[in-house]
C-alpha cells in the first residue's frame, strides 16, 4: 500500500441499494479498514439487520440520525458519532424529508468460512 490523498468527491461510487463513494477499500488496500461517505435520506432507511464479522463506525457531517439499537435509541447530530459492535442488531432513522451526509467506518473483526470480512468487501 502507498500513501495517497483524495479530494472530497474522490473515490469508487458503488451503487448498493444507495449509493456509496468507497473512500477506503477493505479488500482494495488489504488492510480490513473501510471508510464510506453518503447520504442517508428518510424513506431509505436500512431494514434492522446484524453484522456478525464487524464493528461499525458511523460519523455525522451533517443533518441529524437516530440509532436504534439493543433496544435503545440513540440521537447522533453533526460531528457526532455512532459505534457499534459486532453481533448486534441495529438500524437507523431520519426524520421525514430530512438526510443526512455520513461517513461509515467499519473494522473486520473475523471472517466467516467462505472468507468474507464486511459490507465493504461485498460491494468492492
Amino acid at each position: 500500500m502507498q500513501p495517497y490523498a483524495l479530494a472530497a468527491s474522490d473515490g469508487r461510487t458503488v451503487e448498493y441499494g444507495i449509493p456509496f463513494l468507497i473512500k477506503l477499500g477493505e479488500c482494495a488496500h488489504g488492510r480490513g479498514l473501510a471508510i464510506v461517505q453518503y447520504t442517508a435520506r428518510s424513506g431509505e432507511e436500512p431494514p434492522e439487520h446484524v453484522h456478525l464479522t464487524e464493528d461499525e463506525v458511523f460519523y455525522v457531517i451533517s443533518g441529524r440520525l437516530t440509532f436504534v439499537c439493543g433496544g435503545a435509541e440513540y440521537p447522533v447530530t453533526v460531528g457526532g458519532m455512532m459505534v457499534l459492535p459486532a453481533g448486534i442488531a441495529h438500524t437507523y432513522m431520519l426524520a421525514a424529508g430530512e438526510e443526512a451526509q455520513v461517513l461509515a467506518i467499519t473494522y473486520p473483526v473475523q471472517s466467516t468460512p467462505d472468507g468474507w470480512s464486511g459490507f465493504v468487501a461485498d460491494m468492492e
